[in-house]
């Protein structure tokens, strides 16, 4: 994910332009959406404020249906170019806390593959992964017929018990979700991520397995999701495109 231009589009405005909201009307209608101009006059001033704190992304989505119902005035002017910094930001921001939460659960899962060889040796010498499902549990991933319906049950509890593990890898996936929504112009269209479909997609044994904690490297979750939308014809015929 090409995000380390980043910084570029961070602007600051000394003299930060305030808005007045008073004289705004309250809401305008765009494709069924209802949109509340005294928000977004107050986005627009804390984007062009210093600190530009407290913006969300759904904020700058409603900024932009705005602007595009909007006739040209000059106090709106380069904000399309900010909305896509800020953007950038906020990317670039989820993707540095989704690789601290990596390199933790890097730590953890060690501990656990060692806590196994020693206890569970017969479990611990078969390949296996692991994954989050819909409901935030972990599961235990292996290749087919490799482990018999009680070794998985065993290897689920173990995985479920390992202190933190499970809580942090639901806080990975999702942020890594939230990424692929925010995200646009590189997945809207082109690959669907949510917990649902979360483990069809996502093998955080085998990312951690192969140290894939970087983006650039192979089988990083980017690249597992760039590898599993490749086999899928729907997707496929999309085109996604995932830059590492």
């Amino acid at each position: 994910m090409n995000v380390s231009d980043a910084a570029y589009f961070r602007f600051s405005y000394p003299q930060a332009m305030r808005v007045n909201t008073e004289n705004a009307q309250p809401e305008k209608q765009v494709e069924g959406s209802v949109i509340n101009e005294q928000r977004v006059w107050s986005t627009i001033e804390k984007l062009r404020s210093p600190s530009q704190r407290d913006i969300t992304s759904e904020n700058l989505d409603e900024l932009e249906d705005f602007l595009s119902v909007t006739d040209p005035d000059e106090r709106l002017g380069g904000l399309r170019h900010e909305i896509k910094g800020f953007r950038a930001l906020l990317l670039w921001g989820n993707e540095l806390r989704a690789g601290d939460i990596l390199r933790e659960m890097e730590g953890i899962y060690s501990d656990f593959k060692k806590d196994l060889q020693s206890k569970w040796s017969g479990l611990a010498n078969k390949p296996m992964g692991f994954t989050v499902t819909e409901d935030g549990q972990l599961k235990v991933t292996s290749p087919p017929n490799t482990l018999t319906a009680r070794e998985e049950q065993i290897l689920n509890a173990l995985l479920n018990e390992a202190k933190g593990l499970q809580s942090l890898t639901l806080k990975h996936a999702e942020t890594v979700i939230e990424l692929v929504k925010r995200d646009k112009p590189q997945f809207e269209g082109k690959v669907k991520l949510d917990l649902g479909n979360f483990h069809k997609m996502i093998d955080y044994g085998l990312l951690l397995n192969k140290g894939a904690l970087d983006l650039g490297r192979a089988d990083s979750w980017l690249d597992q999701l760039h590898k599993k939308a490749e086999k899928d014809p729907i997707e496929k015929k999309q085109g996604l495109h995932i830059e590492a």
